[in-house]
């Protein structure tokens, strides 16, 4: 793992817990992102159904946090024991089960309350998994909900300060509307 602590840092990915910035996603942080997945989804090869970079870090140029997000797939078949136990044999340290908020959650640190990456562990049925996909494909390829999405991050940041939860929280209703617009628009 150490290996892929030194590629996250180097793309200059890391964000101490108390510290809240936003600067825009390089190539770097996207391809260190891929690398990190990649190692992931053969840690838990025959674990789960599928290993996805997600989140604003997976953007190139829009303004994100420097932290890789990963989504894990569980598939109902699979127990999330075995999975655990990879991820934290790996290094990776739980943070408890969100739920509908981020489902399991592990966080990987360079050091003490340093994180440079989180992973979601959710149902492949599940909700969260879809929009995770859904949302990163489409800041991808809509410019305009980039924008949109970016304005909404810029201001939280300037609001909360610090508070990540409140930022996080705060982009909640920015992430369903855009959901929904693309929803529709590809109902119509």
């Amino acid at each position: 793992m150490q290996t892929f602590l030194t590629v996250l840092t180097t793309a200059g990915l890391g964000l101490d817990y108390d510290t809240l910035r936003l600067q825009p996603t390089s190539q770097e942080w996207v391809d260190a992102g891929s690398r990190l997945r990649d190692h992931v989804a053969d840690l838990l090869a025959n674990r789960v159904v599928g290993v996805e970079q997600i989140g604003s870090s997976s953007v190139v140029g829009l303004l994100a946090k420097p932290i890789v997000d990963i989504a894990v797939a569980l598939a109902a078949e699979h127990d999330l024991q075995p999975v655990h136990e990879r991820l934290v044999g790996a290094g990776w340290i739980y943070r408890g089960d969100a739920g509908a908020r981020g489902g399991h959650v592990y966080v990987l640190e360079t050091e003490q309350w340093h994180r440079v990456a989180h992973l979601h562990v959710v149902d492949q049925e599940g909700e969260q998994w879809s929009n995770y996909l859904r949302l990163r494909n489409l800041l991808r390829r809509d410019p305009s909900a980039r924008a949109r999405y970016e304005a909404v991050k810029q201001q939280l940041a300037g609001q909360v300060a610090d508070d990540r939860t409140a930022y996080t929280d705060g982009k909640t209703s920015i992430v369903h509307q855009l959901l929904q617009e693309a929803d529709e628009a590809s109902d119509t």
